[in-house]
């Protein structure tokens, strides 16, 4: 009987931690998901700021064409300040797309958190019938041995 009840509590200690797998993963899987939408928030933080220091160097840089007397904002001056607009722009742009990709890896990883904690938690009930099945299978092999040894015992006797 205490095997019986041994095996039990192993079974179901298997089951409680499968489903305590499953709550750590969906608690991973939350957390991944709100540092998705941080990266995305952050790329865009980033994003505006990078495109407003081009913009104050592109000002400065046209203040002090517009001061240098040489001819103003003509020629090279203009196409200076042309190109530092071009390069704001692309790193913004590249920031929103690094965020992105960023917020898009994270998001993966909580799906397959929350994709793992389903596999844990049905591997736990495999594993739990695996250890009943094999205590049922380990007590009829038992008893079967016992069996034949009485019937052992009994032809021995003459009977």
């Amino acid at each position: 009987m205490s095997s019986v009840l041994a095996t039990g509590l192993a079974a179901a200690g298997k089951i409680v931690g499968g489903f305590a797998a499953k709550r750590a993963a969906k608690a991973r899987a939350r957390a991944l998901t709100n540092a998705a939408r941080n990266a995305r928030q952050e790329a865009g933080i980033a994003a505006s700021i990078a495109l407003e220091d081009s913009d104050r160097v592109g000002a400065r840089a046209a203040t002090l064409a517009a001061a240098s007397g040489g001819g103003g904002l003509q020629g090279s001056a203009l196409a200076v300040i042309d190109d530092l607009a071009r390069q704001g722009m692309y790193r913004a742009r590249q920031t929103v797309r690094d965020g992105l990709s960023q917020s898009t890896a994270l998001l993966n990883d909580a799906t397959t958190a929350k994709r793992q904690g389903s596999l844990d938690l049905f591997a736990s009930f495999v594993d739990a019938g695996s250890t009943v099945l094999g205590q049922m299978g380990s007590d009829a092999q038992n008893r079967r041995s016992g069996d034949m040894a009485k019937i052992a015992a009994q032809m021995a006797m003459g009977g």
